[in-house]
């Protein structure tokens, strides 16, 4: 299997300067998605279309944490308020703190608010699946699941559980 590559800070912030990384979106059905990380989440959630705040910092769901994201909509923007390890390495800087509107990619940044705004509107996950592309290539291949966040009764939050794979050759 091939090794995954880490960027360096040198490596990230060039990204970022030329406009980031973006990820070539692709919203499927969930019946595409093979991830076993991914799969196994959703086999936790019995069914259900959304998770409860509460019950993501219950212990089954720890192993989980790496792999997620969490955008709350906030002043008709969405902020990074938690972003796990995995994505953290995988993109090459992190993300906490950060506005939807401040990243520095035009299509990245439109695609993500319209999605997310999707998923609190309509209150139902979206499943995705490509590739994370660096300077117009493909880089790793990914499988997502973005859902409704409930906390203290109220969904005004997205969770993105995002897997990225091997580097792709």
């Amino acid at each position: 299997m091939p090794v995954e590559k880490k960027l360096t800070n040198e490596e990230a912030g060039k990204l970022r300067s030329e406009g980031g990384a973006f990820l070539k979106q692709g919203v499927t059905s969930s019946a595409e998605i093979t991830e076993p990380v991914v799969l196994e989440f959703m086999a936790a959630l019995e069914g259900r279309e959304f998770i409860d705040f509460d019950e993501l910092q219950q212990k089954k769901f720890m192993k989980f944490w790496p792999y997620i994201a969490i955008h709350r909509l906030e002043d008709d923007d969405f902020t990074y308020i938690f972003n796990g390890t995995h994505l953290v390495e995988s993109f090459g800087f992190e993300r906490t703190g950060l506005k939807v509107s401040e990243l520095p990619n035009q299509r990245r940044k439109t695609e993500l608010f319209e999605i997310l705004h999707d998923i609190l509107t309509n209150k139902k996950p979206i499943f995705g699946k490509g590739d994370l592309n660096i300077d117009g290539r493909a880089y790793k291949k990914w499988q997502q699941v973005k859902m409704p966040l409930r906390r203290k009764g109220e969904i005004n939050e997205v969770l993105t559980l995002l897997v990225f794979d091997a580097k792709i050759d």
